[in-house]
């Protein structure tokens, strides 16, 4: 549920964008401050659990209750930004709000930036230890009885089809 709301959510986030370079859609300042906030919110829950998920993980811990709490709070907040924020009245100036909306826009960029650079540092270390782990599985097995058995079946088995090609060239020749 909660995925495919954030699929919508950014979807929608890209739809906004689109429009508010045409005269379709007036966003005024705070409402895109709103906008900023609630993907502010959205950003740091995914950080969030990535460092969670890093830390409780290597302890062995199971992660899906806290997770779905984390992630009703943080989902709520973005939601509170969107519906409850716009209709309370707040007196801040112009300027405020550019830079408030700003700084959560730059804040979000950079946490989205950064995160997507570990998750990927992360996919790429458990493709290497999983590649490392199935070296040392085939090392092993090589390095076996039963690895050697079957490599010096292979070889004898080569060995007699290059010895069968090689008598079969001897009586061609003659």
């Amino acid at each position: 549920m909660t995925t495919t709301f954030t699929k919508i959510t950014g979807v929608g986030f890209i739809i906004l964008s689109v429009l508010r370079l045409t005269p379709f859609m007036n966003a005024t300042g705070k409402w895109l401050l709103y906008i900023s906030i609630a993907a502010f919110f959205l950003i740091l829950y995914d950080l969030l659990e990535f460092i969670v998920e890093g830390i409780w993980i290597k302890k062995g811990f199971m992660l899906s209750k806290f997770l779905f709490s984390l992630r009703s709070i943080f989902l709520g907040c973005a939601v509170m930004a969107i519906i409850v924020l716009p209709n309370i009245k707040i007196n801040i100036s112009v300027k405020e709000v550019n830079t408030f909306s700003d700084a959560f826009t730059l804040i979000s960029l950079g946490i989205a930036i950064t995160l997507i650079g570990f998750k990927t540092e992360k996919a790429q270390s458990i493709l290497y230890n999983r590649r490392r782990t199935i070296d040392n599985e085939v090392r092993e097995f090589l390095d076996s009885i039963e690895g050697q058995n079957i490599i010096n079946e292979h070889i004898e088995k080569l060995r007699i089809e290059n010895t069968q090609q090689i008598n079969k060239f001897d009586a061609d020749s003659k």
